[in-house]
This record gives C-alpha cells, sequence and structure tokens, in this order.
C-alpha cells in the first residue's frame, strides 16, 4: 500500500509539473527569470531537475520547462525512483544549468536504474532562446558552423584519445555530436551518444572546450550571443591582464576549471571521478579526472602515501590554459614577460628533467602571485606549451 501511495503520488505530481511545482507566476511577474531546482527524495535515491520561474511570457515559460522535462526523461525518471527497492543499485539525478540575459542552458546527468531496468548513465543537455523558446543551434555561436565543428575535431582527434588510453568503450570522436551541447560563461560541451562514445566508467563521451580556445571562431556581431553574455576576449591592456591573473591565481583558480588549490581531494574525486590510478611526478601525482572540462589538465596532489582522505589538490597543470590572453600554443615567452615581468626564477628543463614531469624539453618561468606559484612552460620554439599553479 505504500509503495502505491508514493507512485501515484509521484504520477499526480507529473501531472502538475507546470503548475505546482512552480512559484505562483501569475502573482508575481519578475521582469527577471530565475532556476528553480525541482527535487523529489525517496531514500537515497533523488531525482532533481531545474525548472524556469519568473518570466513575464508565460508561454515561452511553460514551453521552455515542458522541453526539459521531456528532454531529461523526467517522467520516466520519477516512475523510476518510485519503484526502486532499498539495497538496489539506486538512481540519482541532478543538473547544472546556465542562465544569462536570453540564454538559458544546462544539462541533467542521470547515473543508475535507467528506464531499460538495467544500470547507466545518460546526459541530456538542453539550450534554449528565452526570447522565442526555442533551442538554440551552434550558428548562435559560431560565424561559420562547419569550420568550427571540424577545428574541434581535429583538436580532439589530436590530442583526446591518448588522453584517455584504454579507458573508452567506444571511442568514435567524429562527427561531433553538434547537436547535443550545453554551455555555460566559460565554455561548450558537447555530449555523444553512449554507443560513439563511452567510458569504461559507464558514462557517456562528451568534450568540452572553454571559449577562450575558440575566441577567434565565435560570432563577433553586437546583437549576438557571445557579444551579449560577454563570451568575447575583452581588450586588455598589460597591466590588466596581470591584474586579472593575479587576482585569479590569488582565489587558487585557472580559467575555465571549477577546482581551486587545497579543495579536499575526496570531494574532487566524488563529483568529477577519477580516470585511471595517478601518474607520478618527482614529489606528488598527477591525477586525471574523467569529466569533460578537465581534458587536458591534470589535478596535482601529494604523494599520497597516507592514501586520498587527508589530500588536498596542491596543484593545477593545463595544456589548454588561455589566461586572459596569454594562450597555450599561441603565446610567446618574450609576450608573456611583456605581461607579467621578468620571472622570480628561470628553469631551463632537458630531455631527462623534462621527461620526469611529463613534459617536452623546454623552459620554465616561475612566477610568485599572492599566495600561489604560477609556472608557465615554454616549449623549444618558446611558444607556451603548459600552465601550472600550484600552492607555494
Amino acid at each position: 500500500m505504500r509503495f502505491m501511495r508514493v507512485l501515484s503520488g509521484v504520477l499526480f505530481g507529473l501531472l502538475w509539473i507546470g503548475a505546482s511545482h512552480m512559484p505562483c507566476m501569475a502573482e508575481a511577474k519578475v521582469a527577471v527569470p530565475s532556476i528553480s531546482a525541482i527535487e523529489t527524495v525517496i531514500g537515497d535515491n533523488m531525482v532533481r531537475y531545474p525548472q524556469l520561474t519568473g518570466m513575464t511570457d508565460e508561454q515561452t515559460q511553460e514551453r521552455i520547462n515542458n522541453a526539459i522535462v521531456e528532454l531529461g526523461s523526467v517522467a520516466q525518471r520519477m516512475i523510476t525512483l518510485a519503484t526502486l527497492q532499498p539495497g538496489g543499485t539506486g538512481l540519482m539525478v541532478d543538473y547544472d544549468a546556465f542562465l544569462k540575459g536570453n540564454v538559458l542552458s544546462g544539462v541533467i546527468d542521470a547515473v543508475g536504474v535507467m528506464e531499460n531496468g538495467r544500470s547507466g548513465q545518460a546526459y541530456a543537455p538542453f539550450a534554449f532562446d528565452l526570447n522565442t523558446g526555442m533551442p538554440l543551434t551552434l550558428d548562435a555561436l559560431f560565424s561559420d558552423v562547419p569550420s568550427a565543428v571540424s577545428w574541434m575535431e581535429d583538436r580532439l582527434s589530436a590530442t583526446y584519445l591518448d588522453e584517455l588510453g584504454s579507458y573508452v568503450v567506444n571511442a568514435e570522436l567524429s562527427p561531433l555530436p553538434a547537436t547535443h551541447f550545453s554551455f555555460d560563461q566559460t565554455g561548450i560541451t558537447f555530449y555523444y551518444p553512449q554507443n560513439q562514445f563511452s567510458l569504461v566508467s559507464g558514462y557517456g563521451g562528451a568534450a568540452h572546450f572553454t571559449f577562450g580556445e575558440l575566441h577567434e571562431l565565435l560570432r563577433t556581431e553586437p546583437d549576438a550571443i557571445p557579444a551579449a553574455l560577454g563570451l568575447l576576449p575583452e581588450a586588455l591592456s598589460n597591466a590588466q591582464i596581470k591584474a586579472a591573473i593575479t587576482h585569479l591565481a590569488s582565489q587558487g583558480m585557472l580559467p575555465g576549471i571549477p577546482v581551486k588549490l587545497s579543495d579536499p581531494m575526496p570531494d574532487v574525486i566524488a563529483q568529477y571521478r577519477l580516470l585511471r590510478e595517478p601518474d607520478q611526478y618527482p614529489g606528488g601525482r598527477y591525477c586525471q579526472m574523467e569529466a569533460p572540462m578537465f581534458r587536458q589538465t591534470l589535478i596535482l596532489t601529494d604523494a599520497l602515501t597516507a592514501g586520498y582522505d587527508h589530500a588536498v589538490v596542491n596543484g593545477i597543470l593545463s595544456y589548454r590554459a588561455n589566461l586572459f590572453g596569454i594562450q597555450v600554443g599561441v603565446t610567446t615567452q618574450t609576450r608573456w614577460r611583456e605581461i607579467l615581468g621578468t620571472p622570480e626564477n628561470t628553469v631551463e628543463f632537458d630531455e631527462s628533467l623534462a621527461s620526469s614531469y611529463a613534459l617536452p624539453m623546454g623552459t620554465a618561468d616561475y612566477y610568485q602571485l599572492d599566495g600561489a606559484q604560477l609556472l608557465l612552460y615554454a616549449d623549444t620554439d618558446g611558444v607556451l606549451y603548459a600552465v601550472r599553479l600550484t600552492l607555494s
């Protein structure tokens, strides 16, 4: 009887997704929309998904909310939630969402029992124009979509599979799933079908690019989304670039990477999933996270002789960073020294030293910035190859 009451209540709630789960928009017409989390918890299991509230155009709001429910298979997830038995695989459904200006984007992530009764994982990305209620396509972001897609496919083919190694089940990175994406202030993520690209962990494959990497491909019209949302690079003076880098370093962060120095490693691993056993470097370990925003990015921690329980993030190493215009693969050592000044220390890495840090031969410039140490590493051509931020 309890099961039937729970199931009946869940199904009744689904009929009222557009009404009873939202604030009374008719009573309070607010000019600025916001995101409301709709959450149902039964035992250790949860279904949580986003809904818009506060739009003056209630029909458009309802259209978007209904589309999110459909894309996220919320009705099926709720039925599964109500039928789960204690001690089984379980189900966790959660989301990330980005709302700014007239754009809403995000992804619903479901892990656990799927519609077929088997354990699995599924992403449901979305991106909407709040003016029309219609899904956004890549031409809202890129001036030449075929060229942008080709550039991203080439980048993935050149680097991503080598990084993932043998921890993939399906590994077709091309074609890029150009209609299945979400984006936020920092970058865009593409979500692949499981039968095209998936990981040993059971998660579907995904590929992330920062807008710093893509800035030359973005639309530049004043009324287009990149300009309206502030995604285009700003024209900053050398002093402004240095100030922006120093400010971010003082917070223990690099652009577009969702962890910071001193974060507990157990929390980082729980949220972003360790891809494989960490690699060693002198004095510590490199950790490769599975989540897509960590493509070509490593998290540094101690030697882990005492395990992960008390380990913290000691450093962040990125092979695709863009520090407000100081960009991997583009900026020369001469140029970054014009911006940041003479480094506190410079070390030449010969073949032996470079190999111990998984780097090519090159030159490391070290800068002390408000409690953190920034390393900019040039290859033998004098071009930025990697950026590392560590606790000083």
